[in-house]
């Protein structure tokens, strides 16, 4: 077992604090919790990031055997990348403010340094992680109140049985606008998702442009051009999001490799499988059938899509009280394979489209979005 090269984790941290220079150091990029959510009796508090890192070491410690299931199908099963950290603040506004300096050295030293909790869930993993894109604190050109996707890289130490993971960040409540920005919105980039209208929020989060420095940024771009600067070769890829309910972008990005990976400039990419978490609908058709017909079985590649029982948010869009009169003149559908979690195991849900009907709003339970409940109820279910 061996970590990928140093040269390619620093290339990777180089461009990256290059990027940073055009930032501004604004609210804190770790806020706990998310959008606010009528209360529930029994709701767990949020942790913050420090609290959470033993939860996940202990999640991983407990499940052995499916980490190394996981490793050994050189796949990335869902508690491979669920588990992700938030860089500190403080290092990352000193790599920001170095990177304005044109000191690279040290804007790469602070962003290693920023990445001191998520190494450790990677390092009980055997993986290194790196940032690809962070785009979090940046608007989109236009929409000032929403925010742009923050992206990194999970590098397996087996260099027997090399795989990759690209995961994106959940939201908190700084991205609320992006989150409830579902307004169906034509691509500018009309082959973009097949020429599907798109949830709007999380297409300008990843698709949209970002001035920085007078030039303009799209985010799945530099996370393409970052993804080459790592050299993986034929490392197989997986793409999955950290919970919630960021989803989308999970299901977006992965629909465009899928899309263009026959073209030159992705050719190269050996794209494996994506998982969501709580993931929202995204796209009307034809979206969710050009992305069946990329994963049938015996191709390679699947879209997993996991439900934590009566989670609110996968329902949507359109959100309450809009969602039961508002799905017909709203088709948005799911994408890929849906499993629903309980305590007592999985159940497989029904594929989309048609778009599902809901449940009765009585029947949603905001408690069952806290990430701490996924991971309860996914030890329910046979993983390794």
């Amino acid at each position: 077992m061996c970590p990928p090269p140093v040269e390619t984790t620093n290339e990777v941290r180089r461009v990256h604090a290059k990027q940073l220079a055009g930032l501004g150091i604004g609210a804190p990029l770790s806020t706990p919790g998310g959008l606010t959510q009528p209360k529930d009796d029994d709701a767990m508090p949020p942790l913050t990031p420090d609290q959470l890192l033993p939860v996940i070491l202990g999640w991983i410690n407990d499940n052995r055997a499916a980490v190394g299931a996981a490793t050994n199908a050189q796949a990335t099963s869902p508690l491979l990348t669920r588990p992700t950290g938030t860089p500190k603040d403080e290092e990352v506004a000193q790599a920001i403010l170095s990177a304005r300096k044109g000191d690279q050295a040290a804007a790469m030293a602070h962003l290693e340094a920023s990445e001191r909790l998520i190494q450790e869930v990677a390092k009980a993993l055997d993986c290194t992680f790196v940032q690809l894109c962070d785009f979090a604190d940046l608007t989109p050109d236009g929409l000032y109140l929403a925010s742009g996707a923050y992206a990194g890289l999970w590098l397996t130490n087996h260099a027997e049985k090399p795989f990759a993971g690209v995961s994106f960040k959940g939201s908190n409540s700084k991205d609320a606008w992006t989150d409830i920005n579902w307004v169906p919105f034509t691509p500018l980039r009309p082959e973009i998702a097949w020429g599907s209208q798109v949830h709007r929020g999380f297409y300008h989060n990843i698709f949209g442009n970002f001035t920085v420095e007078g030039k303009v940024q799209v985010p799945f771009d530099t996370l393409v051009e970052q993804l080459k600067n790592a050299n993986l070769g034929q490392t197989k890829i997986h793409v999955t999001v950290r919970p919630f309910p960021r989803g989308g972008l999970c299901s977006l990005a992965y629909g465009e490799f899928l899309r263009r990976q026959s073209e030159p400039g992705f050719a190269g990419f050996n794209i494996g499988d994506a998982y969501s978490f709580a993931a929202p609908r995204i796209c009307y058709e034809p979206f969710a059938s050009e992305v069946r017909a990329h994963t049938l079985p015996g191709g390679g590649k699947y879209s997993f899509r996991i439900v934590n029982n009566d989670d609110p948010v996968p329902v949507m869009p359109p959100p309450p009280p809009l969602l039961v009169e508002a799905i017909k003149q709203y088709p948005f559908v799911h994408v890929g394979e849906g499993w629903k979690i309980t305590p007592t195991g999985p159940t497989k849900m029904a594929d989309e489209p048609p778009c599902l009907p809901p449940p009765s709003l009585g029947k949603m339970a905001n408690k069952d979005h806290d990430p701490r409940r996924y991971y309860a109820n996914w030890q329910a279910t046979a993983h390794s």
